[in-house]
């Protein structure tokens, strides 16, 4: 990273504290509920261990990991990158997106630093939390495990990152769609379970055709010291999917036609 990106960066993160600590009451309250709406999914996973049934083959510790790590990932990737999708979003309908084409910086960078939202942090709180927890719980994982999971995390960022990448380059040309997030959530349910509760082809694409198992369940494994061949097809299918989702940014913006589309 050249030392002007990282300027902008570091610019970026306090512009945004600076902006939510103007209103401190309707920060803290929105970061309190973020967290609680983010701990559902974990508990609907609780309440169905101890209803008696329970996931094939994963105890109720070990699924608790994936959901855990599911919200580390996108306490890291949702502060970063999502903010870019409204930022496109506002800037498409009002029909200023080309004030941000005519200045000398990428227009991708510049959309991800003006998108940054440090109000997404209390996912990665409530991520890390979880996962200590959890870990708490579960036999140590191996050095090996740690390696693994240092080596998944970032490809689980890179594949939310190339979510937000095809979001907010549909939006240049489906302009004022608010429903991307809810097209988002509605994929990403796909990530947050066991790979054992689906059939082997679907289990075969989550890992190898749209790389959605890399986000958690991949880091997960790794961690519980579980190694498949699915693991590995996950790294160039997560990397493949990024440079689709670059090649799909850098397509919309050329056909962006101003306000209104």
């Amino acid at each position: 990273m050249k030392n002007w990106t990282l300027m902008l960066f570091i610019r970026s993160i306090r512009t945004s504290f600076a902006e939510r600590a103007a209103y401190r009451g309707d920060f803290f309250l929105s970061f309190a509920v973020s967290f609680l709406l983010e701990l559902v999914t974990p508990l609907v996973t609780l309440l169905v261990y101890r209803s008696g049934t329970s996931f094939p083959g994963w105890t109720m510790e070990e699924a608790m990991l994936i959901q855990a790590i599911f919200l580390l990932s996108r306490g890291i990737a949702f502060p970063l990158f999502f903010g870019m999708v409204w930022v496109v979003f506002d800037q498409a309908v009002q029909g200023s997106f080309e004030i941000t084409l005519l200045k000398p910086r990428s227009p991708l960078l510049l959309t991800m630093l003006r998108g940054i939202d440090i109000e997404g942090l209390s996912r990665l709180l409530g991520g890390l939390l979880l996962v200590a927890l959890t870990i708490g719980n579960l036999p140590k994982p191996s050095a090996a495990g740690w390696l693994a999971f240092v080596f998944f995390m970032p490809l689980s960022v890179l594949v939310l990152f190339s979510f937000a990448l095809f979001m907010a380059g549909s939006l240049f040309v489906w302009i004022g769609n608010s429903r991307v997030f809810e097209l988002l959530e509605a994929v990403l349910v796909f990530s947050r379970y066991p790979g054992s509760i689906y059939s082997k082809p679907l289990e075969w694409a989550l890992a190898a055709g749209l790389p959605l198992s890399a986000i958690a369940l991949f880091p997960a494994e790794a961690l519980l010291g579980r190694f498949s061949a699915q693991m590995f097809f996950a790294v160039p299918s997560s990397l493949a999917f990024f440079a689709l989702g670059l090649f799909f940014w850098k397509s919309m913006i050329r056909r962006y036609a101003g306000g209104g589309g």
